[in-house]
């Protein structure tokens, strides 16, 4: 466990360390430059906040002792954290921390205004991307469902299609068992009548010799 939350501390120092880079771009460039590197540093700070939460939920598995360790590092990590945002939002501004600690408090209020101004425009555009983001989950739902429809449309057209065939073939089948019966009833017929002649035959046969037997 301590082994993990050393490679936590290592990885967060490594994105901490890169916001520094690029808080400290963003106050040098301008432009689309400028918006590179903010949105950089947004990824980072999105990152480093996966990073505590990680080390936050490991040192609940750690023994009293170490626990109280981590969490007091944990603590100063989210104010540095806190601090690095502080500063990208007046270096997006274009306000230099030095000077803003010589003005005081008569610049306070309205840069204040600006950082909220600032929050809340962030705040839009992140729920823009959601708002994208759920049209496009929307519209690929959409061509899903289109695409599932059409598959079973076909589906049904082929059960459709075998129903048929089965039906011919019931229809066949039933043509084909009248015309053996009709066979069957036939060849008994044609039984019946060659056993009644065979009959016959053996009864004329059977008088005539009577009769000839007499006559000699």
């Amino acid at each position: 466990m301590a082994s993990l939350l050393q490679n936590f501390e290592q990885q967060y120092s490594s994105v901490t360390a890169d916001i520094t880079f690029n808080i400290g771009r963003i106050s040098n460039t301008s432009g689309a430059e400028k918006q590179n590197h903010v949105r950089q540093a947004e990824k980072l700070f999105e990152e480093a906040s996966e990073l505590l939460e990680q080390m936050e939920l490991e040192v609940k598995d750690q023994d009293a002792k170490d626990r109280q360790k981590y969490q007091t590092r944990i603590r100063s990590y989210k104010a540095e954290l806190n601090k690095q945002q502080a500063d990208m939002k007046r270096a997006r501004l274009g306000i230099d921390a030095n000077r803003d600690e010589l003005l005081g408090d008569d610049t306070h209020d309205s840069e204040d205004q600006r950082a909220r101004l600032l929050d809340n425009t962030e705040r839009l555009e992140r729920s823009n991307r959601k708002l994208e983001q759920g049209y496009r989950i929307a519209v690929e739902t959409e061509e899903i469902g289109g695409q599932i429809m059409e598959d079973l449309h076909h589906q049904r057209q082929t059960i459709q299609r075998s129903r048929g065939r089965l039906h011919d073939m019931d229809t066949t089948l039933g043509k084909s068992s009248r015309v053996l019966s009709g066979m069957m009833k036939r060849i008994i017929q044609n039984r019946i009548m060659l056993f009644a002649i065979g009959v016959v035959v053996v009864i004329t046969i059977s008088v005539a010799i009577y009769f000839m037997v007499r006559r000699s």
